[in-house]
């Protein structure tokens, strides 16, 4: 048989660790029960590990650390934020009480009580485990998802949900069930990240199309959008309008204008006919493509006006809009006016 190397000895002692530390705990675990189990001397775990504590504080480090990269990259590879936060849930959420990584968790922390070295790596660990829901957050704040004024505390009250229920879960028998426990979960996250748990389970399952209803934030993003350009039209202001639009942005409302250079100049050129407009926006639909950051919209306009050469007049349209999120943001790409009536 091939010798094995020192660091790949070492791995052998920590995974047969964690095999009898499963069975066992971390209190009733012997060195000579992991050299009986791998069929050595006590003296050669003594060789790689200077006491029972720090065999069992590695062990449960390589385990954890383990467990976590594993969850990660599974996290990582979800088409959204919110799906990404629906992988997280289901991942954290135990999958019963005879959960192996959970035991391992929960047998763990009653360890660091008395190991200082387990507490260490515990505590290290557990941080690990809020970094990464803080993290999703942010990430779905970047994609214009959530909306959450502070990541790290949220991240934080949500590990700490799921940790206490996972003891009443893994150590009482009826107190809930899975599904259960995934909804208690669910209804926090979605809180805190500013969605409805119903939209969290739906963004999570995956829908057919990718073109479907804004999450709250990226809703009310895109309200805030037409708010927006509504106000810079009413004001006249030519560096708020110009904000509203990608640089390639279209605006059409006759011949097609683009760019943003070329948009000042046509809103410059419509404000100076005008003495003064007043438009409304009282109607807004959205389907939008969260992880591509594009979406559709059918805005209602209602226009009043002056014209310096004609009057007063009234204007009922609707903007047929395309958006795209750039660096966060919400703006829009194209708008194409259709007038239902002028007077």
């Amino acid at each position: 048989m091939k010798k094995l190397t020192v660091e790949e000895r070492r791995t052998e002692i920590l995974e047969v660790t964690c095999e009898v530390v499963i069975e066992r705990g971390f209190a009733a675990t012997r060195i000579a029960d992991v050299a009986k189990r791998l069929g050595v001397s006590s003296s050669l775990i003594h060789y790689h590990f200077d006491s029972k504590e720090q065999l069992l504080a590695e062990a449960f480090a390589h385990y954890a650390r383990k467990d976590v990269a594993e969850m990660e990259a599974e996290i990582q590879a979800a088409p959204s934020a919110v799906a990404q936060l629906d992988r997280l849930v289901h991942n954290y959420v135990p999958e019963g009480s005879g959960d192996v990584e959970w035991m391992l968790w929960i047998d763990g922390w009653g360890e660091a009580l008395r190991n200082p070295m387990m507490r260490k790596i515990s505590q290290e660990l557990d941080e690990q485990s809020a970094q990464l829901a803080e993290r999703v957050i942010r990430h779905g704040i970047e994609t214009g998802e959530f909306a959450c004024s502070d990541p790290a505390s949220a991240a934080m009250r949500l590990t700490a949900v799921v940790d206490g229920l996972a003891v009443q879960f893994a150590a009482h028998d009826g107190m809930m069930n899975r599904a259960q426990f995934i909804e208690h979960v669910r209804t926090l996250a979605a809180w805190e990240v500013g969605l409805e748990p119903e939209a969290l389970r739906e963004g999570g399952a995956g829908a057919a199309s990718p073109l479907g209803a804004p999450t709250p934030a990226t809703d009310t993003a895109l309200r805030q959008l037409v708010a927006r350009y509504c106000d810079a039209v009413n004001r006249g202001d030519n560096d708020a309008f110009v904000s509203c639009w990608t640089d390639n942005g279209v605006w059409t409302r006759g011949k097609p204008v683009m760019g943003r250079d070329a948009l000042r100049a046509e809103f410059i050129k419509v404000t100076a006919s005008h003495s003064w407009v007043q438009q409304t926006a009282p109607n807004a639909v959205f389907e939008v493509d969260e992880s591509a950051g594009t979406g559709n919209g059918r805005v209602s306009v209602h226009e009043s006006f002056k014209s310096k050469k004609t009057g007063a007049g009234l204007l009922i349209g609707v903007y047929h809009d395309r958006y795209r999120r750039v660096a966060g943001t919400w703006l829009f790409e194209e708008r194409t006016l259709e007038v239902v009536h002028r007077d």
